[in-house]
């Protein structure tokens, strides 16, 4: 009888063990999938949040209005650089309308272009100036309108304050060095076996765009730095452009060691231009000749075809230029220039385009160096090289 007993009692406790472990393993399933299901929900929210920003954001891209005025349209850079904004425009789904005088020096057609621009009442407008000053007044009514202005290329330096709101460019003085110090590697022996004073070159489009002289500024102020360095003097020529003169490192001197002689059309033309260079590369003197763009490199590239004095060898003068186009690229990839500067124009004119639209949507914005890089016939074909080279 006992032992019928005490065999009840152990199936009894046998039976609540069995049922107890049920039941934990069931509450602990419940809260696992509880768990699940609250960080599914949690999950679903986030992505319907950000599809309805983007949809929020693509819906406002449709309403904006972007106005560019560039320098020009004549130069294959800006044809790059709006090949950049048609790129992004597309992409951000906004209309944008890209302008530019005819020439370069045609700094009247841009202050009516850029007039025309505010008479349209854009949500932004990009800019390139030829001369601040002659587009201030106009700068100031795209303030008081609460128009935001993004500077590009050459910006717009000296700007009345608070009316540009930000730039996307090259850090141009930074590239001048750059061409500068890869100048000097080739001309160093020369100078430094020289009997007599040697000169440099260079061929400059104008003296009031801030991209052209901070490009020539940082070529002179760093082949100065290097000779004097080594040990020479260096000297502006006395019958260079004033502007350059006056803003340079260097005093004028026709007898220092180093003669550095800028030249500047009095008119952006390419006859004028390559007047200069033949009057530069005709000089007994020059070893050296730098063109701080598209324009001045072509220049020289025209010069020498009567000349033909430019190349690497130890007799000829050795040719640095900016940019690239087709013209300077075969100069390049044949030896007739030993390197050039490209900046990054398809890449500048998308940064451009992102820039406006951050300012027209209220966003605060801030400069953007654009870069620049030095190619020669040994790595222009180099894919970091290749896709900054345009045509």
């Amino acid at each position: 009888m006992k032992k019928k007993l005490l065999a009840a009692l152990l199936s009894t406790a046998m039976v609540a063990t069995l049922l107890s472990g049920c039941g934990s393993s069931s509450s602990s399933s419940t809260e696992t999938e509880t768990e699940a299901a609250e960080e599914e929900t949690e999950e679903a929210a986030e992505e319907t949040e950000e599809a309805e920003e983007e949809t929020a954001e693509a819906v406002d891209n449709s309403s904006i209005t972007l106005e560019i005025v560039s320098k020009g349209l004549q130069h294959q850079y800006w044809q790059a650089v709006l090949q950049g904004v048609n790129n992004k425009a597309e992409e951000l789904g906004v209309t944008v309308n890209f302008v530019g005088p005819d020439s370069e020096s045609d700094i009247q057609v841009q202050v009516t272009e850029l007039q025309a621009a505010l008479d349209a009442n854009p949500s932004a407008i990009g800019l390139a100036a030829l001369d601040t000053s002659a587009v201030s007044d106009l700068l100031e009514q795209a303030k008081e309108a609460g128009i935001p202005v993004i500077g590009f290329d050459s910006g717009v330096p000296d700007a009345p304050e608070g009316s540009v709101y930000a730039t996307c460019a090259t850090d141009n003085y930074a590239a001048g060095e750059l061409a500068a110090e890869k100048v000097y590697e080739a001309i160093a022996d020369r100078i430094a076996s020289a009997d007599g004073s040697v000169r440099i070159g260079v061929v400059a489009q104008d003296a009031t765009s801030e991209s052209v002289i901070n490009r020539g500024l940082g070529f002179i102020d760093k082949m100065g730095e290097l000779a004097e360095a080594d040990g020479k003097t260096v000297g502006m020529a006395s019958n260079s452009n004033e502007k350059y003169i006056s803003d340079s490192a260097l005093e004028a001197d026709d007898s220092a060691d180093v003669i550095i002689e800028v030249l500047v059309p009095a008119s952006v033309t390419s006859e004028l231009s390559a007047t200069d260079a033949t009057t530069l590369m005709n000089k007994e003197d020059t070893i050296a000749i730098y063109g701080s763009n598209e324009h001045s490199a072509n220049a020289m590239i025209t010069a020498n075809e009567n000349l033909g004095v430019l190349g690497t060898g130890d007799d000829q003068i050795i040719a640095a230029g900016f940019d690239s186009g087709a013209s300077i690229k075969a100069a390049v990839a044949d030896g007739t220039f030993l390197g050039a500067i490209t900046q990054a124009p398809v890449a500048m004119g998308e940064t451009l385009v992102e820039l406006l639209v951050a300012a027209a949507n209220g966003e605060e914005v801030e400069d953007v160096d654009t870069g620049c890089q030095w190619y020669t016939a040994d790595n222009m074909d180099d894919e970091e090289i290749a896709q900054n080279l345009y045509d």
